[in-house]
């Protein structure tokens, strides 16, 4: 993992009339022992990056103050100012702006980290990372950006609540991200006294770039100027230009120095976190079957024998005491009580009843998670499911998880109906979980191992707990195909594609399929065999066994086929192999979501030969005919490649991307 040397977001500590007619601020940021030792007096090296929300919404925050120390912060003074006047938000500004709002970081950008002309030309040539088309490099290794063209605009009128939103609460640059619509222009002009939102390509993998924010006859950038590595990657990497100037500016331009970032060794993950056991073997694989065999050994002591046959013999426990669990103690708290009313029923069955006792006045104590109440306030406990929380078993969790009772679940079975398949309530049930801080961990029987769950921007993925930091890091690549197997030649070609994205992209790579049979698991054996991370979003179907070799996964129930879609939303790039009715299902769903905003619109590349021709053929004269009569945009046909050509796709990609 590569990072930049950073601070957490400081928040603002005062508010008060700022001198040019903006609103004063004073900002204090939270410092490490670790930071402060690595800037060791050279504040001088320290710079103010706004978060990009607030630049995106034409707001600068512009320092007018020297670093200062107060005890174990850094504070800053800064006045905040409005740039986009067509974006309305100056006359709400003022009441947003209280005390507790984040509203940047600082970044320590040392001399030595800086790369030199020779170094970011060499580190282009080489791929480690990847510029917009359209820059130059002076001889101190400045380089310049020039954005593509477009502008962004406001889909409706900034209201107090929606900047409100945007400015406060963690999903805010979701409620940013559908208001601000992207638009095509010939040439970006920037106004006298105005400003644009505009946006580059660029990926960065282990390199951080700070932008120049002061005046020049090309305009000024606002103070969102850190762009991080792995974060950033993709086609809408915003900038944000104002002209202070009384003559317009056509295409304004930015100028950049690049600089190493921190390589960072994460620390080792465990599911049982900090629980003092033997020492944890060198290599994952055997750790995790270590892991998942201490694991499913408490599990089947305290389980009854029926309890794979009987839901309403599930086991609900609590320990306090993990790693005497782990050496055989019994748990402070166990419930296996059965419900003989219902014990012959399915588990959908008896939940509804129990649900309607709860309706009638059941006070819940036919739960196992009723055992809660008996916890003390502040305990931190792991609960131990023998299936994974129904609707009231939740709801209890929650409360428990309210008064920091619980801080760790761990489940052994998805569902008793669907073996190890979720349904998408309980994909919202994990959302719960990540958002009031509670860790959950599947002691999975079919794959033999323990996995956490864990998040990548709004959708979360099991995996083992070695297996996180890769994955929070590595550009996503979805390939979507048929359960039926590929031929020699079309494995042959698939493998040249992989191989030119990893000399494209570099080597934190990863591929997700819908974890089939096929073409999905050639494409995985063939990233795996590269030293690819490989995930799956699998979903329950009669006719396809699921792949075991998946990193990083998610499971699906068969009714939940559009909510699986939502989970590709991790990947940057869509690759559609030969496929079927399945796979054209998933085209039509990812065009959908580019068309209405959901996710980023990025190129589409159909990859295939069948009979003499492309496999896709058919398809692509399909959207030409839908753009020819207005019922598809343009971008439609501009940023799909059918093709069955591996040498292709680099070219496509950097054409598409406007990639240096």
């Amino acid at each position: 993992m590569y990072i930049a040397p950073q601070t957490p977001d400081g928040r603002i500590t005062a508010v008060r009339p700022g001198e040019s007619g903006g609103v004063g601020i004073d900002i204090a940021f939270p410092v490490s022992p670790a930071f402060r030792a690595q800037i060791q007096g050279r504040e001088a090296e320290v710079i103010f990056a706004a978060r990009s929300r607030i630049a995106r919404l034409g707001i600068d925050v512009a320092p007018t103050s020297e670093l200062a120390w107060d005890g174990d912060r850094l504070c800053l003074a800064a006045e905040v100012t409005c740039s986009v006047p067509a974006y309305g938000v100056e006359p709400f500004l003022a009441g947003v702006l209280k005390p507790g709002v984040r509203v940047g970081r600082l970044v320590f950008c040392p001399a030595e980290r800086r790369l030199g002309s020779d170094e970011v030309d060499r580190a282009l040539l080489e791929n480690e990372l990847q510029l917009p088309a359209a820059y130059s490099i002076d001889y101190e290794g400045r380089f310049r950006i020039r954005p593509e063209g477009w502008v962004y605009d406001l889909s409706e009128p900034m209201s107090h609540a929606a900047l409100t939103t945007i400015l406060t609460r963690a999903d805010g640059k979701d409620l940013l991200n559908r208001i601000q619509m992207r638009r095509a222009v010939d040439r970006v002009v920037l106004e006298p006294h105005g400003g644009i939102i505009t946006s580059c390509s660029m990926f960065l993998h282990k390199h951080y770039v700070v932008l120049e924010s002061e005046d020049s006859p090309l305009g000024r950038h606002l103070e969102a100027v850190c762009l991080d590595p792995v974060s950033t990657r993709g086609t809408n990497i915003f900038l944000e230009f104002a002209n202070r100037g009384d003559r317009r500016i056509v295409n304004p331009t930015v100028s950049a120095a690049l600089y190493h970032a921190v390589p960072h060794e994460p620390e080792p993950r465990r599911w049982y976190g900090s629980v003092d056991l033997e020492p944890a073997s060198p290599e994952p694989k055997k750790e995790a079957t270590a892991e998942y065999e201490r694991l499913v050994k408490v599990f089947d002591r305290l389980e009854e024998a029926s309890v794979e046959h009987r839901y309403s013999h599930r086991l609900v426990a609590v320990s306090e005491n993990l790693s005497g669990l782990l050496a055989g103690e019994e748990p402070s708290l166990v419930w296996r009580k059965p419900d003989d009313r219902c014990a012959s029923e399915d588990g959908a069955d008896v939940t509804a009843h129990r649900v309607r006792r709860a309706i009638d006045g059941d006070d819940g104590r036919s739960y196992g998670t009723c055992i809660l109440r008996e916890v003390e306030p502040g305990a931190k406990a792991t609960l131990l499911l023998g299936y994974f929380p129904n609707l009231v078993e939740h709801t209890q969790i929650c409360q428990a998880a309210l008064e920091r009772k619980v801080r760790r679940v761990i489940f052994r079975r998805a569902s008793f109906e669907h073996g190890s398949f979720l349904s998408a309530r309980d994909h919202g049930r994990l959302a719960d979980f990540a958002t009031l801080g509670i860790e959950v961990f599947w002691c999975n029987d079919e794959r033999r191992h323990v996995v956490t769950h864990v998040f990548r921007g709004m959708r979360g993925y099991f995996m083992e707990p070695h297996t996180v930091d890769r994955f929070k890091s590595a550009l996503i690549f979805a390939a979507y195909g048929s359960a039926r197997p590929l031929g020699d030649a079309e494995v042959e070609k698939v493998t040249r594609l992989l191989d030119n994205l990893h000399e494209l992209f570099g080597d934190d790579i990863a591929i997700m399929t819908g974890g089939g049979p096929g073409a999905m698991q050639q494409a995985t054996d063939i990233g795996q065999a590269r030293g690819m991370l490989v995930g799956a979003s699998f979903i329950e179907t009669v006719d396809q066994e699921t792949n075991q070799t998946a990193e990083f996964y998610q499971t699906f129930q068969g009714r939940s086929r559009q909510a699986r879609q939502r989970w590709f939303e991790v990947a940057a790039f869509h690759l559609f192999f030969m496929g079927g009715v399945g796979t054209l299902e998933e085209v039509g769903l990812t065009l959908t979501d580019m068309k209405l905003g959901v996710i980023e619109r990025s190129p589409l590349v159909f990859f295939g030969r069948h009979d003499g021709k492309t496999y896709w053929d058919d398809l692509l004269r399909q959207f030409e005919t839908m753009v020819a009569v207005g019922r598809a945009p343009e971008w439609l046909t501009e940023n799909v490649l059918v093709t069955d050509e591996p040498d292709e796709i680099p070219r496509f990609y950097k054409r598409i991307l406007e990639l240096g």
